[in-house]
Order: structure tokens, then sequence, then C-alpha cells
């Protein structure tokens, strides 16, 4: 199946410019639940230990990064924090309260990387 996508008209905030753009169309979601039932097919878990596995990823997963370390998941990627932070002209002037927007990164390892380089798309 192809990922589709629609054209929608965007205006650039700075120049008020307005140009077309593809778009990715969502066909739907899929939540931990069906996610659970999809993985025990193609395992030898069911959908309700592959569910508390994962359950139990989302409260491990920010301790650790919260802990200064990243997280490798071999055939899947590697997860870390980073921030943004407000420039100084001096280092001194450089402190916790400069750190602004904390957020988490994903670099998904290149075998993912290529199936989605390799998706087909369609218009909508």
């Amino acid at each position: 199946m192809a990922l589709q996508f629609n054209v929608v008209e965007r205006q650039n905030p700075q120049t008020k410019e307005k140009k077309w753009y593809a778009s990715t169309k969502l066909t739907g979601s899929h939540d931990l639940k069906s996610l659970s039932q999809d993985i025990s097919q193609v395992s030898s878990l069911s959908a309700g230990d592959v569910y508390n596995v994962i359950m139990n990823l989302c409260d491990v997963l920010p301790k650790v990064l919260m802990d200064g370390n990243s997280v490798k998941m071999d055939g899947f990627g590697t997860f870390r924090l980073s921030f943004s932070s407000e420039g100084a002209a001096n280092k001194d002037d450089v402190s916790a309260g400069s750190i602004k927007d904390n957020y988490i990164l994903f670099d998904a390892v290149d075998a993912i990387k290529e199936k989605v380089r390799k998706t087909k798309v369609n218009p909508a």
C-alpha cells in the first residue's frame, strides 16, 4: 500500500507568499492495543504480554533518558534527550536558565529508514 498525500496551500510566515505543498494524509491510527495484537501475531507472546512490555518501556524510558543516557534499541533505533537554549556572548552567562524546550530525539536504524524511503506515494 502506498502512502497518500493531499495538496495544501500554506503561507510563508516571513514573506507572506503562498505556495502549494504535498502533505501526508493519515488514513487512520493504531493504538497500543492493536499494535500489541499485531506484534503477538508474529511472536510467541500474547497480546497482553506485548502490551505489558510496551507499558513498562513507557515507564522506564523517561527515567533512563533523564539520567543522561541514550537508549539504543537494536533493530529499531536510538532515543536521546536534547534541548534548545538561548545564546550568550560570554561562556559564563550560560546557565540552566538558558535552556528551553526539552525534547526527545529518535534516530531510526538504517533498515527502517530505507523501508520508509522506498515507500510509494500517491495522491489521495
